[in-house]
């Protein structure tokens, strides 16, 4: 196959280095484009938990009754920045029109569908034993600190149940001998025994990418810049070194995907939803799992390097500099759920990919035979991947992808004008 021309899966983060580990091990050449190391941007901060609980698009009338709440709050989960609210606001009326009960309904249920095997497929991704450990299964713990935060915990585990999710309701001692090192005090939560968590993100995409060029898969570093089409079909991929012939396109860029993919005949509204996440010891508390604390937006994890604070939904800062009170506040969280953190080790921000129904677009571009797409994952990048990629790989070599992929139809917002090729 040395002669034959390569899949080009563009995008080294988690999605695309998945995809393109996938096409590989279906035998077919594959050719990974990106100008940054896999691993280098959101993949590398990403707060490590695979959320296969996360049924419920954030586009829904809970959230979207709370923002005004979130945003008066300066500790608060949610932040505007002040002059990128009027280029979102297209996006934002789009995430309005996601809300209605009818798109939430069918948003939860098609969710549910992708993240139901989710964790089996992560599992087949890492079945090398080199690769196993870089997931745990060790569960999961949702926890609240109010009445109404139980409340709102309760519905949720409801709808979670609904759609195949195993969730346990924990009453406040219960979630103290799972989570010994909390010193504030709860009113209960949940547990979601079938989660798994990263050990470390940033390594294991470099890993699965090392392993991917290790098996002869060729590695591109450049920006890609545009495509060669004809007759229905993607010909070459165009990049700063020049044009390079490919048997078909995996557009997995993430945010840069909304500049590529006019080329591919589509509009992304693709935003750039900014998450921080701050570094402390792993002394700093001892956690058996992911715990995350809805109320305030976050989620701890322990890792092999320490502990992860990671959350917060920062919009309208694409492009801008870091507003690092961010990360500071994760660490306060810390210290009033724990006791006596101490200072950060390290802080990173990285902007999450995504569309106004919070549904990842995955699927063929209309009207080209070899082009497929899979970007906007959300927050759900790390815990997609595996499933994203095995669809990927089905489209690719014109088998079933196992699912209905219509509400992931990467052409539901617009087809963009046709470019000149």
């Amino acid at each position: 196959m040395s002669g034959a021309a390569p899949i080009a899966v563009i995008g080294a983060g988690v999605v695309g280095v998945a995809c393109a580990r996938a096409l590989q091990r279906a035998g077919l050449p594959v050719l990974l484009v990106d100008p940054a190391p896999p691993g280098s941007l959101c993949s590398a901060g990403n707060a490590g938990h695979i959320a296969i609980e996360a049924v419920s698009p954030l586009s829904r009338p809970g959230v979207l009754a709370g923002v005004p709440r979130m945003l008066t709050s300066p500790a608060g989960p949610l932040t505007l920045r002040a002059r990128g609210v009027p280029s979102l606001l297209p996006w934002m009326l789009r995430f309005a029109a996601a809300s209605r009960p009818s798109r939430v309904r069918a948003g939860t249920a098609a969710l549910a569908a992708l993240l139901g095997t989710a964790a089996a497929d992560w599992r087949a991704a890492l079945d090398a034993p080199d690769l196993a450990p870089l997931l745990r299964r060790e569960g999961a713990v949702a926890v609240t600190e109010t009445p109404a935060g139980l409340a709102a915990a309760r519905r949720e585990a409801a709808v979670m149940s609904a759609h195949g999710v195993r969730v346990e309701a924990l009453e406040p001692g219960e979630v103290a001998e799972l989570v010994p090192a909390l010193v504030a005090p709860v009113t209960g939560g949940q547990f979601f025994p079938d989660a798994m968590h990263a050990v470390n993100p940033q390594r294991l995409v470099r890993d699965l990418g090392a392993r991917f060029a290790a098996e002869g898969g060729a590695v591109l570093a450049q920006p890609a810049t545009g495509f060669a089409r004809e007759g229905g079909r993607v010909t070459a991929l165009r990049t700063a070194a020049g044009e390079t012939p490919v048997a078909g396109v995996v557009l997995a860029a993430g945010l840069a995907s909304a500049a590529l993919a006019p080329g591919l005949g589509l509009a992304l509204p693709l935003t750039a939803e900014r998450g921080y996440h701050a570094m402390l010891p792993a002394e700093a508390a001892a956690l058996p799992c992911p715990v995350s604390f809805a109320e305030r937006g976050f989620i701890a994890t322990p890792m092999e390097h320490g502990l992860r604070l990671a959350g917060t939904v920062e919009l309208g800062a694409g492009g801008r500099a870091p507003d690092w009170s961010r990360a500071d506040i994760l660490v306060r969280h810390a210290r009033d759920l724990f006791g006596g953190a101490p200072e950060a080790a390290s802080r990173w921000t990285g902007d999450r990919p995504t569309l106004p129904d919070y549904l990842p677009a995955i699927g063929r571009a209309p009207g080209l035979a070899n082009a497929v797409v899979a970007t906007g994952h959300q927050h759900l990048g790390l815990t997609l991947a595996a499933v994203t990629a095995r669809i990927v790989a089905a489209l690719v070599a014109g088998g079933d992808p196992g699912l209905d992929l219509r509400p992931f139809d990467p052409a539901r917002f617009a087809r963009a004008r046709p470019e000149r090729t």
